[in-house]
C-alpha cells in the first residue's frame, strides 16, 4: 500500500514539473517564451536563449536586447508597465536593408518561420498579422529617413498574467459574474484587471512564474483550509484539494474537459479524518448558449449527489449567467 501510494505521489509530482517547466501553451509567446509576467523573469529567459542585454531607457519603460532571431541577428526592445513592472509589449528589429532582393528573402523567410510557429498570418496593407485569445503579432516592412528599410515583428500580449479567471474557465477581460443557481462555484465573482480573483478569504497564495495559483489557504466558519491545486501539461487544472485540519475534513474536486478544454465534468468527494469518502458529488455540463467572447451564458448542469447513510440522488439544474468585461 505505501509503494503504491509513493508511485502515485511520484507521477503527480512528474506532472506538476512537468507543466511548471514547459512554457505556457495559454500566452502570446516569443521564439518559445511567454511574453508576460516581470521583465526579470523574461529576462532571465531571455539570456537563457542567447540574447545579450545592452541597454534600457531612462524612464525604465525600455530593454534593449541583442540577439538571434530565427537564426539572422536582431535587436529586440521590450516595452514594460512602470506600475507592475510586467511585460506589455516586444518588437523585433532586423536590419537595415540596403537592397530590395535580401529585404525581400528574409521577409518571406520570417513570414513563413512564423506562420510555422502561429498559424497561417493575415495580409492587411502591405503587413501580416495574427491573432489569438492571448495576443496578436504584426510582420511588417519600416523605412527610415536615410532611405533604408527595416523588418520588424510587433509583439502585443493582452492576456492578464495571472490566470484564475482562466483556470476557472473564462475567456476574456472578465472583470463581474453573476451565476443563478450556482452549484460549484459562488454566485458572485470579480477579476481584477490583472486577472487576479478578487476573494478576501483566499489568502496566502503563491503563483508560479506563469501567474497559474499553486496553493493558498481559505478563511473558513472553522479554522482554514490550505488549498492546493495541480494542472497537467496543458496548463488545466485537474485538482484542487481543501484541507481543513481543524475540522478534520478533506475535499477533493477533480475536473474532466473537452477537446475545446471547457469543463466536461466534475467531481467533489469529501473525505473525514479516517480517510473515508462520507460524501461525493458529480456533475456533467451542457452548454446552451454562450456570449460573444465564448463564455457560456447558460448551462444545464446534471448532478448526481450521495452522502454516507442515504441514497444516491440525481437532478437537473438550468444555469445562467450575466457576465461584464474590463475594457
Amino acid at each position: 500500500m505505501c509503494r503504491l501510494l509513493l508511485i502515485h505521489l511520484l507521477l503527480l509530482l512528474t506532472t506538476v514539473l512537468r507543466a511548471q517547466a514547459g512554457a505556457d501553451p495559454r500566452s502570446l509567446q516569443f521564439m518559445g517564451i511567454p511574453l508576460e509576467g516581470s521583465i526579470d523573469s523574461l529576462k532571465t529567459q531571455l539570456l537563457d536563449a542567447g540574447f545579450a542585454e545592452w541597454g534600457k531607457s531612462d524612464d525604465g519603460e525600455d530593454f534593449y536586447y541583442r540577439g538571434k532571431f530565427y537564426g539572422i541577428r536582431a535587436k529586440l526592445l521590450v516595452s514594460i508597465s512602470t506600475q507592475t513592472r510586467f511585460v506589455e509589449s516586444a518588437y523585433i528589429t532586423v536590419g537595415p536593408y540596403s537592397t530590395k532582393s535580401m529585404l525581400e528573402k528574409n521577409f518571406q523567410y520570417f513570414l513563413y518561420k512564423l506562420q510555422k510557429d502561429y498559424g497561417e498570418f493575415t495580409k492587411r496593407d502591405d503587413s501580416w498579422y495574427y491573432m489569438d485569445d492571448f495576443g496578436s503579432v504584426k510582420l511588417s516592412v519600416v523605412s527610415s529617413d536615410n532611405g533604408s528599410r527595416d523588418i520588424r515583428v510587433f509583439y502585443f500580449p493582452n492576456s492578464a498574467f495571472y490566470k484564475d479567471a482562466l483556470t476557472m474557465g473564462f475567456h476574456g477581460p472578465v472583470q463581474e459574474v453573476v451565476t443563478e443557481n450556482a452549484v460549484s462555484e459562488d454566485q458572485f465573482l470579480r477579476f481584477m484587471q490583472d486577472g487576479k480573483l478578487e476573494n478576501p478569504d483566499l489568502v496566502n497564495r503563491e503563483y508560479d512564474r506563469h501567474g497559474y495559483l499553486l496553493r493558498a489557504r481559505m478563511t473558513e466558519k472553522e479554522g482554514y483550509s490550505e488549498v492546493e491545486y495541480t494542472y497537467d501539461s496543458r496548463y488545466r487544472l485537474i485538482r484542487r484539494t481543501l484541507t481543513n485540519k481543524t475540522a478534520n475534513i478533506r475535499y477533493v474536486n477533480e475536473y474532466t474537459y473537452t477537446d475545446q478544454d471547457e469543463v466536461m465534468s466534475q467531481n467533489q468527494k469529501v473525505y473525514d479524518k479516517t480517510g473515508a469518502c462520507v460524501m461525493t458529488i458529480n456533475m456533467h455540463n451542457s452548454y446552451l448558449t454562450r456570449d460573444d467572447y465564448g463564455n457560456w451564458t447558460s448551462n444545464q448542469l446534471t448532478l448526481s449527489y450521495w452522502e454516507e447513510g442515504s441514497q444516491s440522488q440525481q437532478t437537473t439544474v438550468l444555469q445562467k449567467r450575466v457576465l461584464e468585461y474590463w475594457e
